[in-house]
């Protein structure tokens, strides 16, 4: 048998109750983290608007966009794109639109150091994100306030400055 169940906005009691059920059969429960083109559509939505290019590119070409198709000339960075990419997956599991464990849907490709030579998406999701995409913008334009550039920016300096090393406090005795 299986059961699927989707509750939007559970009350606090509701859930604790519900995970506490599934805790006790975890054994034979499966989480669904399979890219839906429903999922598809609310990550690129959420997407500030050079990291909705990377992944239109990586749909449109099979799966792989080079470096060079996205920078606006060869000395530009793409540095940052990566976080923003991860912060949408991790807020579509916070705002309950998917489960957490959901792979990311596209990764940078790159020696490890230095720049990126491209993003590749993996082959059994491009249809799905290019659906996705083809009706996201069949649906009509993206609303700027919807985006979550600023908080993506203000999540990076929190996370910067989250890793500095703290100062020791020094009090007199």
């Amino acid at each position: 048998m299986r059961i699927t169940v989707t509750i939007d906005k559970p009350s606090g009691d509701f859930q604790d109750r519900l995970l506490a059920l599934l805790a006790e059969h975890a054994a034979q429960v499966e989480i669904d983290t399979t890219w839906t083109i429903e999922r598809a559509e609310s990550y690129y939505r959420s997407l500030p608007a050079r990291a909705r290019r990377i992944l239109e590119e990586a749909a449109i070409r099979d799966g792989y966009v080079p470096a060079e198709e996205l920078r606006d000339d060869e000395n530009s960075s793409l540095r940052g794109h990566s976080a923003a990419l991860k912060r949408a997956l991790d807020r579509g599991v916070t705002q309950g639109r998917w489960p957490d464990g959901m792979k990311a849907p596209i990764e940078p490709q790159g020696p490890g150091f230095g720049k990126v030579v491209g993003y590749r998406m993996p082959d059994d999701l491009v249809q799905t994100f290019y659906t996705a995409i083809a009706n996201t913008k069949a649906a009509g334009p993206i609303d700027p306030m919807r985006i979550n550039e600023a908080t993506d920016s203000v999540q990076g300096l929190v996370d910067t400055v989250s890793q500095q090393p703290k100062k020791k406090s020094t009090t007199e005795k």
